[in-house]
């Protein structure tokens, strides 16, 4: 693990407000927690004390979570709206159909598919998942390159549009990702990127601390993305602040097309972001009262002593087990539907798939709010198990 200057300014001082803890996997985990801080020079609030990027890179390859192999590599109705909602925010800036897009870190090329039912034809993804790659080729007869950001330097193709579509939250080195992404840019390109909306954090608090997962490490305002975007030759072209419907839960999302400009900013000025500090306060606040119910369906488990299955193993239940009693529950397996996760162990308790439920009897706990209705169906209508079920967001304990 490694400090990081400030991936905006670069100024190496910081303020630490919280630290985010992770039980790990036994296999592909990244670490077991890190440093949320801000900046104390232009407030850009990231993660510190965090692995290199080739590291970040080889999870993403190897834990990818984005193939949707539960649902044949389908997205949901949800994330359907998301994309046309993109493209129709995209296309008065973009008028030419003829146009050449890029959407890096595509998964399964659900976006890009959705620029083409819109006319734009000429469409490339890269994704660090061959997973992605195959069900882009199948579901859309979509091109997808397996590559992360990091090894994308040497193509050379011209682009009029690249899309960074909850991609930047993710990046440890994010100025040499955007240096990549300027030069695959035709001069006067745009870039669409859209990140968590870290002002409005509070105001969608549904799961504690869950802005806070594994993978998301940069936290931006509209003034913090602005202020990286100009010191990297782009310039503002538009910004809009959206809501995204994921399942159950509502996500603000920061969404903004830059245009790239012929000259690289050098005067190293940058505007202070007096809100994100503030914002994250808030969000923290929040959290320990989301929090609240949670740990205490969680302590009625432990202090009853019996024995549980829980389903989910992401970075809900990760958290959970590094903070909570949940690692002193009686728990007789872990169940996910992601296979990258199969045969490997959290906390020295095997993860197996869903199907080993038809030999076990134990209560299951559903780990997850943004699939915990989904995960409750299947459990009931696919599997067709009559398992007590424990919800952690609905009170108290609950059977479906």
């Amino acid at each position: 693990m490694t400090e990081r200057h400030c991936p905006v300014c670069g100024n190496p001082s910081k303020q630490l407000i919280y630290h985010q803890s992770f039980s790990q996997i036994s296999e592909g985990s990244l670490f077991n927690g890190y440093d949320v801080v801000v900046c104390g020079h232009c407030g850009f609030v990231f993660a510190d004390n965090i692995p290199s990027q080739e590291e970040f890179d080889r999870y993403y390859k190897q834990m990818s979570k984005y193939e949707n192999e539960h649902q044949g590599g389908q997205i949901s109705i949800c994330t359907q709206e998301t994309y046309d909602s993109i493209v129709q925010q995209v296309k008065p800036f973009l008028a030419n159909e003829d146009s050449y897009i890029l959407d890096v870190g595509c998964a399964t090329g659900g976006l890009l598919a959705t620029f083409q039912k819109n006319g734009y034809k000429n469409v490339l993804g890269f994704d660090p998942s061959p997973s992605c790659s195959r069900t882009a080729q199948r579901l859309y007869g979509i091109q997808v390159e397996n590559r992360p950001v990091s090894e994308i330097s040497d193509f050379e193709a011209k682009f009029d549009l690249v899309i960074f579509n909850s991609v930047l939250e993710h990046i440890r080195d994010i100025s040499e990702s955007l240096k990549t992404m300027r030069n695959l840019l035709k001069p006067g390109g745009l870039i669409w990127i859209e990140v968590p909306d870290i002002t409005r954090f509070a105001e969608y608090t549904s799961v504690a601390f869950q802005q806070f997962s594994m993978e998301h490490i940069n936290f931006f305002s509209s003034v913090s993305l602005t202020n990286l975007m100009q010191r990297n030759g782009f310039e503002v072209e538009a910004i809009w602040h959206n809501v995204r419907q994921l399942e159950e839960i509502q996500d603000p999302a920061l969404s903004t097309l830059y245009r790239r400009v012929e000259q690289v900013s050098t005067s190293g000025v940058f505007k202070a972001d007096l809100v994100s500090k503030s914002a994250l306060l808030e969000y923290l606040d929040y959290s320990y009262q989301a929090d609240t119910n949670v740990l205490e369906i969680i302590d009625e488990i432990v202090s009853s002593g019996r024995a549980i299955v829980v389903w989910g193993v992401g970075t809900h239940t990760q958290r959970l087990l590094a903070t909570s009693r949940l690692k002193n529950a009686n728990i007789k397996a872990f169940i996910d539907s992601n296979p990258n996760y199969h045969g490997k162990k959290l906390i020295e308790v095997p993860i197996y798939s869903p199907e080993i439920l038809a030999g076990m009897t134990e209560p299951i706990l559903v780990s997850s709010r943004l699939y915990q209705d989904e995960i409750a169906t299947a459990i009931r209508l696919t599997l067709k198990l009559s398992n007590d079920i424990i919800l952690l967001y609905k009170r108290g304990r609950n059977q479906i």
